[in-house]
């Protein structure tokens, strides 16, 4: 009889190449490129579980397999790597105490593959802990905590699922919509849905294009049924074209401008890309990281955003692997990865939450209007309130920061992301803005999702430390507001605040704007994804 866990070491290429034998892979694609990234995450020791129960190709059997002449089984098989040699645990006595001593690797574990009991598709699902990425112009910005539960022990992995395209069965598509999908089910509580879910979500109704193959959707997926899959999922989805897909690309904005926004807000990307070498089908990828790059103001456009500065996107690959770098330009295009955005970007697709009514573009929009404003009337405002204030002893407006109001504002670098309006409050408390502007913030309102805009000069973006990053000025837009008006809630330039507010009592009245004056002239931090203060940022007093 097979034993029901097996555990080995991880110390050699031997080791590495007996874990295939153990495994009995066949597949040379995806899971030969999750085994690399494991091996270079500092995968030491494994432990195998040689039957599995996975709800997901549960649902794939009863809904496919069950039904072929072939028989197929159901049990799946899972794969456990961890940064130590776990071999030790074959000498101890009791289950009792192997359970608690995997209970007590939390620090080790760096996450799991299911492989399906499907000799062409064989991993099911994988999650790799994010947090073992070390290179400072990396950033993963879609991550979410798995748990996991082993011979009687709890552990968990922060990270992005990824799944296998069965062909039998769905395209790269649906495996795009599921990593998606299992995402928001993990991070934000929405519904789980399984490939099967998603076919079904997908193809109704079915048209002619995707009955060209059996069963229906097996081959590919047009855009408008990611939408209609993405949309059974109560995401409100926001679709916009690649400049691959149109004869005049220049019409269009830059897709990576558009996708830094979702990915800054922890929002992964569909990406779809053109077939290769000519291919009519083809194929989708998942944006969830980026890494940066440093760009001198010469580099930057007029009215520039940080998405200047990505030099990939970090995309999920079902046929590649995790984190394959997907090059922004076509001038770094290299061998490592077939693609380009720039070049072969068809569309991408942005599953925003259902609570959101504007886009991360029109709220840019609206920001850098109310700060070109605001720069030319700052004086105005000013005055109008120490007047209100009845306070004289308030200076001009360009000695509060001589930096910020010697660039036109054009030249501002911003940064939109959206966020949960109590989390915007919190960091904002917790950051080195003037205590006018936290006096009147403390008490205001917000709504489940703003838009946040940061604006800085070119050179205080320099270097990946986000403790030596400075933010000038920002905007904050309510997500549930229209782009026509009435839906900017804050701005905030040195040397004034604004405040939109209303009277509880008489909520249908106009809103109502209140001025805050101040010399306080300090640039602050920006947002940092998981970050809820600043305090190790400080200045160690001597």
């Amino acid at each position: 009889m097979q034993a029901p866990i097996k555990i080995g070491a991880l110390l050699s290429n031997d080791d590495w190449n007996a874990l295939g034998e153990v495994i009995e892979a066949e597949d040379g694609g995806l899971l030969l490129s999750l085994f690399e990234t494991f091996r270079a995450a500092g995968a030491k020791g494994f432990l195998f579980e040689c039957a599995y129960i996975d709800r997901d190709f549960s649902a794939a059997y009863s809904a496919f397999y069950a039904t072929l002449f072939h028989p197929y089984l159901k049990y799946c098989r899972r794969l456990h790597f961890f940064t130590e040699d776990l071999s030790y645990l074959g000498t101890i006595p009791t289950a009792e105490a192997v359970s608690r001593e995997i209970g007590s690797k939390q620090s080790t574990y760096l996450g799991f593959i299911v492989l399906r009991p499907v000799t062409h598709a064989p991993v099911g699902s994988a999650v790799l802990a994010s947090d073992r990425v070390t290179d400072a112009s990396i950033q993963i910005d879609v991550r979410a905590t798995h748990p996991v539960h082993l011979v009687g022990a709890d552990l968990q992995v922060v990270g992005f699922p990824i799944t296998q395209q069965d062909t039998r069965v769905g395209a790269c598509a649906q495996a795009a919509i599921w990593m998606a999908g299992r995402h928001f089910h993990r991070d934000h509580g929405g519904p789980w849905f399984s490939l099967p879910d998603i076919n079904d979500a997908a193809l109704k109704p079915t048209d002619n294009f995707i009955a060209r193959s059996l069963p229906a959707g097996s081959e590919f997926l047009t855009p408008d049924n990611i939408v209609r899959a993405l949309r059974a999922m109560d995401r409100h989805p926001v679709f916009h074209l690649g400049r691959a897909a149109v004869d005049k690309p220049d019409q269009l904005r830059p897709l990576h401008e558009i996708i830094g926004r979702y990915l800054d807000s922890g929002i992964p990307v569909i990406i779809g890309l053109r077939g290769r070498d000519g291919a009519t089908v083809g194929h989708a990828v998942v944006a969830t990281g980026r890494v940066m790059r440093e760009a001198r103001d010469a580099d930057l456009p007029d009215n520039p955003t940080s998405a200047e500065m990505i030099s990939h996107f970090l995309v999920s690959d079902d046929q590649r692997g995790v984190d394959r770098r997907l090059p922004v330009r076509a001038a770094d295009r290299s061998d490592e990865y077939p693609w380009t955005l720039e070049d072969d970007a068809v569309y991408a697709v942005t599953p925003l939450p259902a609570k959101v009514f504007m886009t991360g573009e029109a709220a840019e929009t609206l920001s850098r209007d109310f700060i070109e404003s605001c720069v030319a009337r700052i004086d105005e405002y000013r005055q109008l309130a120490r007047d209100r204030a009845g306070d004289a002893s308030l200076g001009v407006a360009n000695t509060v920061d001589p930096s910020f109001f010697a660039v036109p504002p054009s030249r501002l670098v911003a940064r939109t992301y959206l966020t949960h309006g109590w989390r915007y409050k919190s960091r904002a408390l917790r950051n080195r803005l003037p205590a006018a502007f936290k006096s009147e913030l403390i008490g205001k309102q917000f709504p489940r999702y703003v838009w946040v805009t940061e604006f800085s000069l070119p050179d205080d973006l320099r270097g990946f430390d986000m403790c030596q990053r400075k933010v000038r000025a920002h905007v904050v837009v309510d997500a549930t507001g229209s782009r026509f008006g009435e839906s900017t809630l804050v701005v905030q330039i040195p040397g004034l605040s604004m405040f939109w507010t209303f009277d509880a009592s008489v909520p249908v009245t106009s809103q109502r704007l209140v001025l805050r004056a101040t010399e306080e002239a300090d640039a602050y931090y920006p947002k940092v994804r998981g970050w809820f203060d600043y305090d190790h940022c400080a200045v160690p007093s001597s």
